[in-house]
């Protein structure tokens, strides 16, 4: 039976620096499986199409569903992380995007086969923003470097499942075998993290767990998600995920059917752009230690260079890739983590819940969408135009607003002997 977060008593002692960092691996490789799971589904939607006879629009739906489901549940899954704790939402996440791996398999159609893949989207939203607060909980020296530390988790599972998968498949001859494993193994996952994870690990900083003091309520951090600070952050997230998501959606069409790369060539340099962001540590260490405004401007300012030069440089590979490799570093190892960590940087350390949740809609709703608007500004003006107003353009956007922010108003770093790490 577990305890209860409320009645955890307030003494704010801290988990010790070795365990600590065990217990955000465990955490760590539990979102790894999730990303296994959600990189592992497209790799296996051309058997899945195949047997059910999925058009072509209705496979990619079932591709990119899961990002509905994050989006509509990122807000309220904040809520839930303050209200009901966050070892808990992270073993509830776990097992919903779990069960919806299994029961994926036993779809009968298209219409279950779509719940499924927006339930996993949902569980993934519980999971990702429990864990992004206890990351600036439990290590609030260096809550951008833990925030970052998740993202390459998740670059982890994106690299290692589609390999399982692969040989699974060619082992057992059936896509439904490594759904099944992944699934099971993220259910494995579910129970370790509530079984080995201590409370008093997952709950530091949490609304029943803060003791506020008058050098508390000077620390700095806004009292609501709607202040200055977090609503901006809120708008430059939707534009970052406009511009992010095109490029991941659109881009490898643009290398095969615009400028005519082989298949190889165009996986070559999506694939570095994934590849960078094992560097995600490094962008968090970089939010940590720059002026927001500063940090959020230059990795905007990089994020456009880059995109710039994908549509005007030369047609050849070697360029395409290099420059694929810097916009994954500036925007999936840069902007990714200093936006998620910034927004819980910007509100007071009791709704840090609140500020992931804020995050995980905004990003996943513009996700949403980004496809569709990049693909209907091509059939308008064009690749090369097309790309340089979203995915350029919109970053140099989010630049400007950046240096709106208001510095003086984040909450600073904790007090000395009071981190986990």
């Amino acid at each position: 039976m577990t305890t209860n977060v409320a009645t955890v008593p307030s003494t704010g002692a801290r988990v010790a620096t070795r365990p600590a960092i065990a217990f955000f691996a465990l955490l760590l490789l539990a979102y790894s499986v999730n990303a296994m799971d959600r990189m592992v589904f497209p790799v296996l939607l051309s058997d899945v199409r195949a047997e059910y006879g999925f058009t072509l629009d209705q496979s990619g739906l079932q591709s990119t569903m899961f990002a509905l489901g994050m989006g509509i549940t990122g807000i309220p899954a904040g809520i839930a992380v303050a209200r009901f704790g966050r070892r808990r939402l992270i073993v509830v996440g776990t097992v919903l995007f779990s069960v919806a791996t299994v029961l994926t398999v036993v779809s009968v159609g298209f219409a279950d086969m779509l719940a499924w893949r927006v339930l996993s989207g949902v569980g993934e939203a519980l999971q990702l923003a429990a864990i992004i607060t206890v990351a600036a909980g439990a290590f609030p020296r260096h809550r951008g470097l833990a925030i970052g530390a998740v993202n390459m988790a998740f670059a982890t599972g994106s690299v290692i499942g589609p390999l399982v998968a692969t040989a699974l498949l060619v082992e057992h001859g059936t896509w439904r075998s490594p759904m099944i494993v992944f699934g099971l193994l993220g259910l494995v996952l579910a129970v370790a993290v509530l079984v080995l994870v201590p409370l008093r690990f997952t709950e530091v900083g949490s609304p029943e767990r803060v003791v506020e003091t008058a050098d508390s309520r000077h620390r700095g951090g806004a009292g609501s998600v709607l202040s200055w600070n977090p609503m901006l952050l809120a708008v430059v997230t939707v534009l970052f995920g406009l511009v992010d998501f095109a490029y991941i959606g659109l881009y490898a069409t643009f290398l095969r059917e615009h400028l005519g790369f082989t298949p190889g060539q165009a996986g070559l340099a999506v694939s570095l752009s994934g590849l960078a962001a094992f560097a995600s540590p490094l962008g968090g260490w970089l939010s940590d230690r720059l002026d927001p405004r500063l940090c959020l401007a230059l990795l905007n300012v990089l994020t456009a260079a880059s995109a710039a030069a994908l549509f005007l440089g030369p047609p050849t590979p070697g360029w395409h890739a290099a420059f694929s490799f810097l916009f994954g570093l500036f925007a999936s190892s840069g902007m990714y983590v200093a936006l998620a960590g910034l927004l819980v940087k910007s509100v007071r350390p009791e709704i840090a819940g609140h500020a992931s949740g804020l995050f995980i809609t905004c990003i996943y709703v513009a996700a949403g969408v980004a496809g569709y608007l990049l693909s209907r500004m091509v059939t308008l003006l064009g690749w090369n135009s097309a790309g340089l107003i979203q995915i350029a353009g919109l970053s140099l956007v989010g630049a400007a607003l950046s240096v709106l922010l208001r510095p003086a108003l984040f909450s600073s770093i904790a007090a000395p002997g009071k981190e986990a790490s």
